[in-house]
Formats: C-alpha cells, sequence, structure tokens
C-alpha cells in the first residue's frame, strides 16, 4: 500500500508541471487561435535559464527560478510582437513560423548550454514521512505546492481580474469585445507571454528532480498538448484535470508493467476519451 500511495504522489507531482504547462497551451490557443510548437523549447529555457543564474552567476535558487519566468515572459512578449502578430488572419502562417521558432530555439539551446543534462540546485533538502507510510523528497513536495499555487492564481486571474474578463470576453466573441473597448492586441501579447512564462516555470520548478536536455523539448509540447485534447480544448479545468490524469497514469503505468511504455498509457487514455467524448472531459460539444 505505501509503494502505491508513493507512486501516487510522484504522479500527482508530475500531474502538476503537465497541467501548468498545458494552462499555457490552451490560453495561446483559445485567446489567439495559435498552436506554439515553441511551447518545449520555453519549458526547456525555464529550466536552464535558471540552472545558469544559480550555479553561473551564483543567484539564490528561489531568485534564479524567478528571474528565467520573467526572462521568458519577456521574450513571449517579443516573440508576439515581431513574429506572430504579423501572421494574425493566417493560421498556417503561424503554424510555420512556431515551427521553425522551435528548431532555431532548440539549437540555440544546444550551441549555448550544450546537449548534457543540467539540474539547479534544489530549494529545499531531505525528506518528510508521509502518514507514516514512506518517505518522500522535500523537494518533490515543494514543487507540488509550487504547482498548486501556480495553478490557483491562474484560475484567480482568469475569473477575478480585468485581464482574465478581457480573455473571456475574447475567446467568446472577439468582435463585441473589441467594440466594448477590449484591446485585443495588448490581449494577444500578453496572453502569449503568460502562456510561455507557464511553460517556464514547469520546467524551472521540475528541473531540480529531472534534468533538462534540449533533445527534450518535444516530449514536453506533445504531452502538453495531449493533456488539452484530453481535457476539452479551452477548458481549464479539462487542463488541470487531464494533467493529474496523465501523470498519475503514467507514473503508475511504469512502476506497475514497464518504464519502456510509459508514455504510451496516457495515449491510450487519450484515445479511449477521443472515443466516447471526442470534445474532451470537460469541453463542450460542438
Amino acid at each position: 500500500m505505501s509503494e502505491f500511495l508513493m507512486f501516487l504522489t510522484n504522479g500527482l507531482v508530475m500531474g502538476g508541471i503537465n497541467a501548468i504547462s498545458a494552462l499555457g497551451v490552451s490560453l495561446v490557443v483559445g485567446i489567439m487561435r495559435v498552436i506554439n510548437f515553441a511551447h518545449g523549447e520555453m519549458y526547456i529555457f525555464g529550466g536552464y535559464l535558471s540552472y545558469q543564474l544559480a550555479v553561473g552567476a551564483g543567484i539564490p535558487p528561489v531568485l534564479s527560478m524567478l528571474c528565467s519566468v520573467a526572462a521568458v515572459f519577456l521574450g513571449g512578449l517579443a516573440i508576439e510582437k515581431w513574429l506572430i502578430r504579423p501572421t494574425y488572419g493566417d493560421e498556417m502562417y503561424s503554424l510555420i513560423i512556431t515551427f521553425i521558432l522551435s528548431i532555431i530555439l532548440q539549437n540555440a539551446a544546444l550551441l549555448i548550454f550544450g546537449p548534457y543534462p543540467v539540474k539547479p540546485p534544489s530549494l529545499v533538502f531531505g525528506a518528510t514521512n508521509i502518514f507514516g507510510l514512506f518517505h518522500y523528497g522535500n523537494q518533490r513536495l515543494l514543487s507540488l505546492a509550487l504547482a498548486a499555487g501556480i495553478i490557483g492564481a491562474i484560475m484567480y486571474l482568469v475569473r477575478r481580474t480585468w485581464f482574465g474578463k478581457s480573455v473571456r470576453a475574447i475567446s467568446q466573441d472577439r468582435e463585441m469585445a473589441a467594440m466594448l473597448g477590449v484591446d485585443h492586441l495588448k490581449v494577444n501579447m500578453i496572453s502569449f507571454g503568460l502562456g510561455c512564462a507557464l511553460a517556464a516555470s514547469a520546467g524551472a520548478i521540475i528541473a531540480p528532480i529531472f534534468p533538462v536536455t534540449p533533445s527534450g523539448s518535444g516530449a514536453v509540447s506533445l504531452t502538453a498538448f495531449v493533456v488539452v485534447v484530453l481535457g476539452g480544448m479551452g477548458s481549464l479545468k479539462g487542463c488541470i484535470a487531464g494533467g493529474v490524469i496523465l501523470g498519475v497514469l503514467e507514473n503508475l503505468g511504469a512502476a506497475y508493467i514497464s518504464t519502456d511504455y510509459r508514455h504510451i498509457f496516457g495515449f491510450i487514455i487519450l484515445i479511449g476519451v477521443l472515443v466516447l467524448r471526442p470534445w474532451g472531459l470537460f469541453g463542450k460539444r460542438i
């Protein structure tokens, strides 16, 4: 029983990371109708920058994590303004731009950081006895808490703030929102930057546990898109539920069946959901 609970907790940790990353994808797709193929690279840069600032520059790990996320957020603003904005009105061009950007950023990471895995310093050390059943690493528990905090902050941002109201208005009726004075260009830019920052935060949080490599960006993007489709396009609750479901299934499958098929379990459940509910777990039927 204790072994099962430990694997389940591992799944919840990865589920939280999956949910953060998928929220970034959902925000960009839902508002801008843009599929960001470079999403995984933002995740990788979040982990790498956190490592470089902490190890290379000697900045405290917490501050290095925050600075890395802020840097990727600013980079996302610049990408939206100079690369994505000129493609509005033609979704194919935006796909091509983000695909090319993904290749450029992946090779830039190889050139700047090298091909080797890096692991930023842990924020906390030691382990905690969970209900007297098993000991679990404090860094993993902190990662779960940080993921939950970020998810809560995003839900509050979307539901309770001016930005969130503007986001919901644009996603429902872009023309009417513009008539009511919502600056869709400003909202688009912030949404894209926030989507990139969410990917970077996921990378920075998990990097002290699982080292990041430039070649891992493709798997990150694929997982995020799977979670979005699984939960339901445009549903933030779906992203959270889909991320947790995928994280738990992959970890339990890897523990009790084989690590070689770790990512297959998620695709099996995705196929099952799409057969029964093509609009996803929390998506709206069209």
